[in-house]
């Protein structure tokens, strides 16, 4: 209600005639909003399209998380016959929540789905298409998330169990390189995607990471060059273990091939580079129930999963092979800032999500060093 229809109303005195005004400035409000209900609305894909094409300037890794997530979402809403943004409602929305809930366990998975979703939905709303009650509900404090780095850690016992295995039975295949290479480097799976034959040089042990966009391949963040916030290139020392599993794999599995831009990709599958989700999914059956030891007491699968075309739900994704890597080496007594080096991540992130020293410990560590610099005096 305006101010000015207020002052008009204050001075009838007859309510029904003040009724009469009201109802009728209801209906007119009514019909000059856009319906939520009309027939006339796009399709969901077509409206994801439209969304997809104004997000040009996100990374290729965001668009491509966008297609797995929200695309995943308008499936989900098709099979239940939903068709329009309109149609989509807060029962809907829950049955899906209720659905990622069933098929995963980690938190920081039904996030990442439940958040580009709530994105997308709030994109819809503000174009009238929606109702906003249907984005809010996806907020990860009303679905009770709590995505903590630290919780999807690999535990040094388990990484060093698995390995053990895999080195006894899948020496040098895919599924051993890979993850000795992410337990020792801690690298992000798009490091190891864009990592080429030649940056691995097994006489100075080490694996090179470099930035190459024109070329088809990207680093979260980029190099000294291209304007993003750091550098991820860099040199990373390895362990003889993963020295030995990378030169067997190459010498005896990998495909002698190349990607689309001439280059020989470390990792790479007969038709080329291998890409990011086929790394996940080498390391999905890596992980899996497949080589537990006959003496765990981890009976979370009975054996009779499939982790070449699922997810066992023994299984670890490949983020939870780096940070356990990352607190591996801090636990080892590797200082943050070297940390921060070897591992292309801020100190600061570091500090809060990785670091398993206690206050008291960092502030003998810190003392430690200190009494060594008096000492050298």
């Amino acid at each position: 209600m305006t101010e000015t229809l207020a002052e008009a109303l204050s001075d009838i005195k007859n309510p029904e005639t003040i009724h009469q005004i009201l109802t009728a400035d209801s209906t007119n409000i009514e019909q000059n909003s856009p319906a939520l209900d009309s027939t006339d609305q796009p399709n969901l894909t077509d409206l994801y399209d439209r969304f997809l094409t104004r997000r040009q300037d996100r990374s290729p890794s965001t668009r491509s998380q966008y297609k797995r997530t929200i695309l995943h979402f308008i499936e989900f809403a098709k099979d239940k016959e939903v068709a329009r943004p309109s149609e989509i409602s807060t029962e809907l929305v829950d049955s899906y929540i209720d659905q990622l809930q069933g098929n995963y366990d980690a938190d920081a998975t039904i996030h990442t789905y439940t958040k580009n979703v709530r994105s997308w939905l709030q994109w819809l709303n503000n174009r009238n298409l929606c109702d906003e009650s249907v984005y809010r509900i996806l907020d990860k404090e009303e679905i009770g998330l709590s995505p903590s780095a630290r919780d999807e850690a690999i535990p040094a016992v388990r990484a060093n169990q698995l390995l053990q295995h895999l080195r006894t039975k899948k020496q040098g295949t895919k599924i051993h390189a890979l993850p000795e290479l992410l337990w020792n480097a801690g690298p992000r799976i798009g490091g190891i995607h864009s990592a080429d034959l030649k940056d691995f040089d097994p006489e100075s042990r080490e694996l090179r990471f470099r930035h190459r966009p024109e070329m088809g391949t990207r680093l979260k963040n980029g190099d000294r060059t291209d304007g993003t916030s750091g550098d991820g290139e860099r040199n990373v020392e390895l362990s003889n273990h993963v020295v030995e599993a990378l030169q067997l794999y190459i010498e005896t599995i990998r495909p002698d091939v190349t990607d689309k831009h001439g280059r020989e990709p470390l990792f790479a599958t007969q038709y080329g580079r291998a890409s990011r989700s086929t790394l996940r999914r080498w390391v999905y059956r890596a992980t899996s129930c497949r080589w537990l030891s006959v003496e765990t007491e981890d009976q979370a699968c009975d054996g009779s999963c499939c982790p070449d075309s699922d997810v066992c739900p023994h299984s670890y994704y490949p983020h939870a092979i780096r940070r356990g890597a990352i607190v591996h080496h801090l636990s080892g007594g590797l200082r943050p800032d070297l940390a921060s080096e070897r591992f292309d991540v801020s100190t600061k992130i570091i500090r809060k999500h990785y670091d398993p020293r206690t206050k008291r410990q960092r502030k003998e560590d810190r003392a430690e060093s200190v009494r060594n610099a008096w000492d050298a005096d």
